[in-house]
């Protein structure tokens, strides 16, 4: 690390941001909830989930919230605390607030797996070893609240509910929903596993960490409506290679409706970074990024039934293509096949560079490939920047609207049917030299 020069109106060199601490609740920051009298084992953990040794514990207001040396917290007052977490071996600080409540209250403390099947709120104040692949099944509840306080267990169930939430778990194998309203999954973190909803409605899946290396998607929407996947961060562990290594897609949508998938993190997945299957309508995908995948950013084969989609403001790297949408019909469609269909999308901002081969074998090379047949009509491409790589091939063309703005590199129609501005780097001997 460099320091300053003398005379120097910038500030003094400040030492690197150390990996935070956490019981994982301290890396997660989340809030745990005590009665008085109860206890909670907090355990220090890097983000990776190592777990760490030699940590100091302490409160700040020991009246209302006391922690030993290894981290127990109990509660012995109403009132707000911060106990925080100082792990030398590390270099790393963790903080969590712990809010205590007379006894009493509706909160529930779970130290074991097993069924809820009443409204109230719970919080698992330990790490439950894993003896199934379920730890907690939420079944027929409105009003369920769950908060892990960053404590680890195997798969969680949550079906026929509503209005229910869960947040900072740490999360061994699978999160299912199923046949529920209102549900909000958020700071939690999901490996060897997935999150998958089926017929489900107003789902919001929102700050959560997924990570696997099995097939499938990383997060699935199935049959619903109106669903909301936001700011997560997903790896399905390709390695970049001809072969299909790790997971499939970052996120599948499978017959839905009106969802709206925004400002993910999506990456290392060996088919696409976002997969639409069958019967997709109303849906916005925007502003996600997405690198080393092996087919394309955003990707749609079997049964495709595309209407009134707004894909926006993405930025894909390191893939063979952003879009890549036809129609083949297989068991991959599911139970019903639909006749094709591609009306009112709009492909809209997004980014495309560094073009690699990945797991694509094909002639054709250009970004951008929607091959539809079936009614096709009134789809925007506009304002696309695919920097120098060759530019879309879309059929039937007269089923497309050239909104404008779109760059390309250099028109070529062995690869490429609509013609696109050249990019700035390609500029400066005029347009008329670029350009067929």
């Amino acid at each position: 690390m460099a320091a300053g020069g003398c005379g120097s109106n910038a500030p003094p060199p400040t030492a690197p941001t150390p990996p935070s601490v956490g019981a994982t609740v301290l890396s997660i920051g989340g809030q745990a909830i005590l009665n008085i009298g109860l206890t909670s084992q907090l355990t220090a953990r890097t983000p990776d989930g190592t777990t760490l040794s030699g940590v100091t514990w302490t409160s700040a207001t020991p009246a209302v919230a006391t922690v030993t040396s290894d981290g127990l917290v109990r509660a012995v007052a109403e009132g707000t605390t911060t106990i925080t977490a100082t792990a030398p071996s590390v270099n790393g600080r963790g903080s969590v607030t712990v809010l205590v409540q007379q006894s009493g209250s509706s909160t529930v403390v779970l130290t074991a797996c097993g069924s809820l099947t009443s409204p109230g709120r719970y919080v698992v104040d330990r790490d439950i070893p894993a003896n199934n692949s379920v730890c907690f099944t939420m079944s027929s509840v409105a009003g369920l609240q769950l908060d892990c306080l960053g404590h680890s267990m195997r798969g969680i169930v949550i079906e026929h509910t509503s209005g229910t939430t869960m947040v900072n778990c740490m999360v061994e194998g699978s999160i299912t929903i199923a046949s529920s309203s209102d549900v909000t999954v958020s700071g939690s973190t999901i490996t060897n596993g997935f999150l998958y909803a089926a017929q489900s409605t107003n789902v919001t899946i929102a700050g959560n960490t997924v990570g696997n290396t099995g097939s499938g998607g990383l997060v699935v929407l199935s049959g619903g409506s109106n669903n909301h996947v936001t700011h997560n961060t997903l790896n399905g562990g390709y390695d970049g290679s001809r072969a299909d290594v790790g997971v499939d897609d970052g996120i599948i949508v499978l017959n839905e409706s009106g969802d709206a998938i925004e400002d993910n993190s999506i990456s290392n997945v060996y088919d696409a970074g976002i997969e639409g299957v069958g019967v997709v309508t109303g849906t916005r995908l925007t502003n996600n990024t997405m690198t080393n995948l092996g087919f394309a950013g955003v990707g749609s084969y079997w049964c495709t039934a595309w209407t009134n989609n707004t894909v926006q403001g993405n930025s894909v790297t390191s893939a063979p293509r952003l879009v890549t949408i036809v129609y083949s019909t297989g068991p991959k469609c599911g139970a019903t096949i639909v006749p094709p269909a591609f009306s009112g999308n709009q492909f809209v901002g997004n980014v495309f560079r560094n073009p690699v081969s990945g797991t694509l074998i094909t002639i054709r090379r250009a970004a951008v490939v929607i091959d539809m047949p079936g009614l096709v009509q009134g789809n925007l491409i506009q304002g696309n920047d695919l920097g120098a790589a060759d530019g879309p091939f879309l059929s039937p063309l007269d089923g497309f609207i050239d909104g404008g703005g779109n760059q390309c590199g250099p028109f070529s129609s062995t690869f490429s049917n609509f013609v696109c501005a050249p990019p700035a780097a390609l500029r400066q001997w005029g347009k008329g030299a670029v350009r067929q």
